[in-house]
């Protein structure tokens, strides 16, 4: 009998011992999850908070230009990388200044938000300039290159003054 009830109170505590491992192995898959999804979500504010920086900086260099073209002066000193499309032509923003009234300039950021190429971008800032006789308009987005997911959209319009000579 007294081996007996050794037996069993090795088997109870071998059973303690399986659940105690069991309830820790769970435990510890719910905290991998939300560590994960705690960086995920890092990652993301991170670009959304660059891609606001960025947009909000192109608008002011919109506010501040006088019409489409010093516009487009104005971002390719900035963003000297950049690549601009105007008048259904791909060319480099200093031609694009030439004369176009429309035109679409795109930045390429690598995962670190520094400038890059096309070949090697994480997300990408397309900025859409359009004139009329009196609005400059301008539609910003910064995308991610991989999954064309939008992070952020910003539409600015500025009133052109008229100046008159005196």
């Amino acid at each position: 009998m007294i081996q007996k009830s050794k037996a069993q109170s090795s088997s109870l505590f071998l059973m303690e011992i399986i659940l105690a491992i069991l309830f820790f192995s769970v435990t510890s898959a719910v905290c991998v999850q939300i560590f994960v999804k705690s960086h995920l979500m890092s990652q993301e504010s991170q670009a959304l908070t660059q891609a606001v920086n960025e947009c909000s900086a192109v608008a002011e260099i919109c506010k501040t230009s006088a019409d489409a073209k010093s516009a487009l002066e104005l971002i390719a000193k900035v963003y000297p990388d950049a690549d601009a499309v105007a008048a259904t032509a791909e060319t480099d923003v200093a031609e694009a200044v030439a004369g176009a009234s429309d035109a679409d300039v795109t930045v390429y950021y690598d995962e670190n938000f520094s400038q890059c190429s096309a070949d090697k971008c994480s997300y990408r800032m397309t900025v859409r300039l359009s004139q009329s006789s009196d609005m400059l308009s301008a539609d910003i987005s910064y995308i991610g290159c991989s999954d064309d997911k939008e992070i952020y959209n910003l539409d600015t319009k500025n009133h052109i003054a008229r100046r008159t000579s005196r």
